[in-house]
């Protein structure tokens, strides 16, 4: 039953969509415990989140999908994350991954992608733990393959997986990306982390699957904006630049993190005193102050980060203009600094919580460890992105071809 039934089938414009993640936001919180205990979301969430339109934000319209600007859907994703880390990470990696799979393919892969019997929910891994592929007569053969930390995985029914593109002499000729259906893989139900538990980011494995040429493309290609979505080229949202799109999408969850944080640390401060001092309300201590000032001001300096980086994606596409390689390179170094100031502001809030933040019963303390977690993303990981950036502007070339 849809635990918001005044938005069934009045969901019309981008606008809807953000005011129906909101409203789930209530619902989302009061699940925590079973989300934690499952390790994957649960039925009922999923339901909502399939009536509200949330796994169709990057569908096309024409196969009934809302194709919303990447504006939108940051604003989407940050809302459920208010609610729900973890909700919110699915919904962010699925639509990006089903974004990359109507930009990246052609319509003749799109008719069998979006047009079969229940709609499309694309996860994906780009970079494979391990992948042996053959070259064979009309595709490829996966005779062995390994990826981790496929979020989403219980809730798709298809899986975009980075394999090596190889010639018929098992030469490596490019890196590229495949989609296969979710029933041709084996999922390994090892998702057993402490934090984002309900991401469902259990690692698949293929073995002896065929994959015909048509779902194969070129992760080069596409990092160049070279999409076969030809038939798509008038639609800004599939001309979004590629890496850019996967990076920022990540950033998405943690704003609603920080949201998260800010909210559930001013609604616990009325029961807390500071122990050891003459303070028996904490929000009247100066330090508290100070520290609540610090930690809101990074956490919206992030969000103002990210939502400008949106914007810019969302006006090159519309232009036309594939975004520039050093512009690119921004928005990685960005989600990076992001990121960074996220997981500061919410580590501020709990050193203000004090001892009270071990109880594993404390909201907070689940806040606090989807926020580290949040951050470990090899794609978000500030060294990483600001190395990257500061070779470009000292001269040198990018140790990355993912920009």
């Amino acid at each position: 039953m849809n635990a918001n039934p005044q938005f069934l089938g009045t969901i019309t414009s981008e606008a809807d969509l953000i005011r129906y993640a909101t409203s789930l936001v209530p619902t989302l919180k009061g699940r925590a415990k079973e989300v934690d205990e499952l390790g994957r979301l649960p039925q009922q969430t999923i339901a909502e989140l399939i009536e509200g339109g949330m796994f169709a934000l990057t569908t096309p319209r024409r196969y009934g999908g809302h194709q919303t600007s990447v504006r939108t859907f940051l604003e989407v994703v940050s809302e459920l994350g208010r609610g729900d880390a973890s909700t919110a990470w699915v919904v962010a990696l699925l639509n990006v991954t089903t974004w990359a799979a109507a930009a990246l393919f052609d319509e003749k892969t799109h008719d069998e992608l979006f047009n079969g019997p229940e709609p499309a929910r694309v996860a994906g891994v780009l970079s494979p733990r391990k992948a042996s592929v053959k070259k064979v007569e009309g595709g490829y053969l996966i005779e062995e393959g390994l990826w981790g930390f496929n979020s989403g995985i219980y809730h798709a029914n298809w899986d975009m997986l980075g394999i090596p593109i190889v010639d018929e002499n098992g030469k490596v000729a490019d890196q590229g990306i495949a989609l296969v259906p979710a029933s041709d893989l084996r999922t390994l139900d090892d998702w057993n982390v402490m934090a984002l538990r309900g991401t469902g980011s259990s690692t698949v494995s293929a073995t002896n699957v065929f994959v015909p040429e048509s779902r194969v493309a070129s992760m080069s290609a596409a990092i160049e904006g070279k999409y076969r979505s030809t038939h798509l080229a008038d639609e800004p949202l599939y001309r979004v630049a590629c890496m850019p799109m996967l990076a920022i999408i990540l950033a998405f969850p943690a704003l609603g993190i920080a949201r998260a944080a800010l909210d559930t640390f001013l609604e616990l401060l009325p029961r807390r005193g500071i122990q050891y001092t003459w303070y028996t309300r904490q929000a009247e201590a100066a330090v508290t102050h100070l520290q609540v000032g610090e930690a809101s001001a990074k956490l919206d300096a992030a969000r103002a980060i990210i939502e400008r980086h949106a914007d810019a994606m969302d006006r090159y596409a519309a232009a036309g203009e594939y975004m520039p390689y050093m512009e690119r390179a921004k928005v990685r170094r960005d989600v990076g600094l992001a990121e960074k100031l996220v997981w500061e502001g919410v580590d501020a809030l709990a050193t203000a919580s004090g001892g009270s933040l071990a109880s594993l019963g404390n909201p907070f303390a689940r806040v606090w460890h989807d926020a580290r977690v949040a951050s470990l993303h090899g794609i978000v990981v500030p060294t990483t992105n600001f190395e990257m950036y500061g070779r470009l502007a000292c001269g040198q070339p990018a140790d990355t071809p993912l920009i």
